[in-house]
């Protein structure tokens, strides 16, 4: 009698072992939001190549417990209204397991919304101002603190001798942060902002601004821009500006455009690449990576690591809560208690269309 209730208790829990523990090989479903078109497109193409060249490594590798990674691409073309059509299309209609982006800080604005309402893991190699974040757990935020990386530049001008600075922002959310960032450390530290022109990122004349700024008179030019780091830089060259000329995350390609101009300008950006990312980038894209590829990378890499864990969403926002660090492409990512992420930071100079770095900062 004992070996045949023994029988039936094996037979019962093999019988149903496959309905209650099954093993999956689907794929697991990543939407990507990158500004693949617009005034962002160069750093949305350099996100994605960052993405696609890490989904490729854990892919290659046997994916998560032997499920690849399928990455979906949704252009948000620098608009918010957009990033929350593509953000719904691709929780809605694709179903995703998690995000990677946005990148522009209004983007990111515009989903916090949906992200806190559908509960969704979001890893984003951007910024947004803790004050405008519901929770610092969710979005995690690759991207280094703004306010605090325009403050350091603002403590390397200072220190090189220079008293009276002119800047030039728009009024694009991330350029708004670091503009004002920027002008608040440099009056603490004693510094004189001539003058302060702030215009429409999509401003085609940036002669009138420019002027304003060089009729005070400035020892340096401060572009607090990206959108409009072409165009104002070339007017400050036309108008025979001989001072210096400081920036903020100038990548390879504004280095290009303004070759003929912007020799000897310095800028601030996270230091990079601690890794061999470059050679693997390079190997692959047959270019040099330039930003945010390396954050971009690390932020895949970092949602992968989560995924390795547990692909059920509620476990994975459980394991973001105690994300605290990360050695990634650029260096040791930190996220202080009141939710800033910050990572190694540098200072490089322009010269002939190319970057080089000068120093890394403490």
């Amino acid at each position: 009698m004992a070996i045949i209730v023994v029988i039936l208790i094996i037979w019962a829990v093999s019988s149903k072992s496959p309905s209650t523990t099954p093993t999956s090989t689907e794929p697991i479903k990543v939407a990507s939001l990158l500004s693949l078109t617009g005034g962002a497109s160069a750093w949305g193409e350099n996100a994605k190549k960052g993405i696609e060249l890490a989904t490729e490594e854990i892919n290659n590798a046997g994916g998560i417990n032997g499920r690849q990674i399928q990455m979906i691409y949704e252009d948000t073309a620098s608009d918010p209204k957009r990033t929350v059509s593509v953000f719904q299309h691709a929780t809605g209609i694709e179903k995703v397991t998690a995000i990677i982006g946005p990148l522009n800080q209004t983007e990111t604005a515009s989903v916090i919304p949906l992200i806190e309402q559908t509960q969704i893991p979001s890893i984003a190699p951007g910024f947004l101002p803790v004050q405008n974040r519901t929770n610092l757990s969710n979005p995690v935020l690759i991207w280094t603190d703004a306010e605090s990386e325009s403050g350091q530049l603002a403590e390397y001008v200072y220190n090189q001798g220079i008293r009276k600075v002119g800047v030039i922002g728009t009024l694009d959310a991330w350029e708004q942060t670091v503009t004002n960032a920027f002008v608040d450390k440099f009056k603490a530290l004693g510094g004189n902002v001539t003058d302060v022109e702030v215009v429409q990122p999509s401003a085609s004349d940036m002669k009138l601004p420019v002027t304003k700024v060089l009729a005070t008179k400035p020892e340096a030019i401060y572009f607090g821009t990206y959108y409009q780091f072409v165009n104002s830089s070339k007017e400050v060259h036309n108008l025979g500006f001989k001072g210096k000329l400081y920036g903020i995350e100038v990548d390879d390609y504004l280095a290009g455009e303004t070759s003929q101009w912007t020799e000897g300008l310095q800028f601030i950006a996270p230091d990079y690449y601690a890794t061999d990312f470059i050679k693997k980038f390079t190997d692959k894209f047959g270019v040099a990576p330039g930003m945010p590829a390396g954050q971009s990378y690390d932020s895949a890499n970092i949602l992968f690591s989560f995924l390795k864990k547990s692909t059920d969403q509620k476990e994975i926002l459980e394991a973001m809560k105690d994300f605290k660090e990360y050695q990634g492409t650029s260096g040791k990512l930190t996220i202080s208690s009141d939710g800033r992420s910050h990572l190694p930071l540098a200072v490089f100079q322009l010269n002939g269309g190319k970057v080089s770095k000068i120093e890394s900062l403490k």
